[in-house]
């Protein structure tokens, strides 16, 4: 085996050891700690793949002749993906570490290990059979964690979504990689199915009602982990950016600036926390997908750095109420709670990790945004300014949910104090962003030499009698 297949065979190892620990039925702390572990392992694996220089670009092709019809590659990684192959470990870890112990799942544990591994091969794969199949996989399993009797309202929503945007999924895949010439009726048409198809799972106007309906009566563990990544991103990046007219991303910018806004005005004026933290990922999920429209190498950049930090960021926050729901119950953003004083380092790690959605100076967020706005305005003024509109009621939401959770009298008759793991994986979290705020050099460089891989690759598949396969790649 080549060292790339051996850090490959880890990646894929680490998840399946936590769903061979449920099989041995161990008790649920020690399972807990097993999963901490694969995920630790998962993370730290994918972390080398994308710093070590020797692993951060290879291709293992299809066996046989199957890459004819199923691509040139079976698995990749480069300067696009190398970067995002870490991201689904992350939230992983983050997942198990910090779910208190009376929200802990046994069965719940192998759907996020396997979930978790199906988005990360997603990744890595730019075929599109095979993200036909890792899409499929990460619904099912998602669908299948809202099982519960308290969540099968949102379920039911869920499931009607989703179920159209798998379906609109495989007839774009199959229109596309059938059609007779580049620029056809049903090559088009396929693209404008994969983009509704992401649309949904992305929850951008006007298919953005689900994803609050579910955040509020669905599960809120399983719904962050879905969503964080945004699968739907990378979908429309490797599917659709190469290939769609400037008209068609101009439509799907403008649809996402709209969500951007909405979103984050909406969550401005939530009562109850988890429906507040539906509508920012909506916001945040939105203004990672306006950048996708191919404006020039800095606003791209400017995308694909946001997309790394607000699923981190999104996700800490969210996990942030999951945490203080296990001790207080429902949460109610029109009181103010109280409770700083026994927890400090959540009530910081909260405002740290909503400020890096806001875009904040100092902290990732703020790099992507700035390079968003910067790289776009010129070309695009509109997405500059919606841009600034959204991050600035963003901003707004993110405080009022600060000082409702954390600010007020202090409440002495539930115990709020953080157990160590806790404090550790919220702290590390802020201080991931931080640390890449300050010196945001390596992300960057890699994120802008993504967004000039994305736009070679467009500029083949544009150019008049270069040879074009929905799979291209310009090295």
């Amino acid at each position: 085996m080549t060292p790339v297949s051996l850090w490959l065979t880890g990646l894929a190892a680490a998840p399946l050891g936590a769903v061979v620990g449920v099989a041995l039925d161990l008790e649920a702390e020690r399972l807990r700690r097993l999963a901490v572990l694969c995920a630790g392992a998962m993370f730290a694996i994918a972390a080398t793949l994308f710093v070590v220089p020797e692993l951060h670009s290879f291709q293992i092709p299809w066996p046989g002749a199957a890459h004819a019809f199923l691509g040139q590659s079976m698995l990749r990684s480069d300067a696009f993906s190398s970067a995002l192959i870490p991201l689904p470990a992350a939230l992983w870890l983050l997942t198990v570490a910090v779910t208190p112990r009376s929200r802990l799942d046994r069965a719940g544990l192998p759907r996020t290990a396997l979930s978790t591994l199906a988005t990360t091969l997603a990744f890595l794969t730019e075929s599109p059979a095979l993200l036909m199949l890792f899409w499929t996989a990460s619904v099912a399993m998602f669908l299948a964690a809202l099982s519960p009797p308290d969540a099968r309202r949102g379920q039911r929503v869920a499931a009607a979504y989703l179920a159209v945007a798998t379906v609109l999924l495989g007839v774009g895949i199959a229109l596309v990689t059938t059609a007779a010439t580049p620029g056809s009726r049903a090559e088009q048409l396929g693209l404008w199915l994969i983009i509704t198809a992401a649309l949904i799972r992305k929850g951008i106007f006007p298919f953005h009602a689900w994803i609050p309906e579910v955040f509020d009566r669905g599960r809120l563990g399983p719904a962050i982990l879905f969503s964080a990544p945004q699968m739907g991103s990378y979908v429309v990046a490797v599917l659709v950016v190469p290939r769609a007219s400037p008209e068609t991303l101009r439509v799907v910018a403008i649809l996402a600036l709209v969500t951007a806004v909405y979103g984050a005005a909406l969550t401005l004026f939530q009562r109850d926390a988890r429906r507040a933290c539906g509508y920012l990922f909506v916001s945040q999920s939105a203004l990672v997908l306006a950048g996708l429209d191919c404006t020039g190498v800095e606003a791209l950049g400017g995308a694909l750095v946001l997309w790394i930090s607000s699923a981190l960021a999104f996700a800490g926050v969210a996990r942030c109420v999951l945490v203080l729901e296990a001790r207080r119950g429902r949460l109610d953003l029109t009181t103010h709670h109280g409770g700083y004083e026994q927890m400090p380092i959540l009530a910081a790690s909260f405002l740290v990790l909503g400020m890096a959605c806001t875009g904040f100076p100092g902290t990732l967020g703020f790099v992507g945004e700035e390079l968003l706005v910067e790289g776009a305005v010129g070309a695009f003024p509109v997405l500059g300014f919606a841009v600034v509109v959204a991050v600035a009621l963003t901003g707004l939401a993110v405080l009022r949910m600060y000082f409702s959770l954390f600010c007020g009298a202090r409440g002495i008759s539930v115990q709020l104090r953080l157990r160590r793991r806790e404090a550790i994986v919220f702290g590390a979290a802020a201080a991931f962003l931080v640390l890449n705020g300050l010196v945001p050099g390596p992300i960057v460089a890699s994120r802008l030499a993504a967004s000039h891989t994305l736009l070679a690759q467009r500029t083949a598949f544009l150019t008049p009698g270069t040879p074009r396969t929905l799979t291209h790649r310009c090295r």
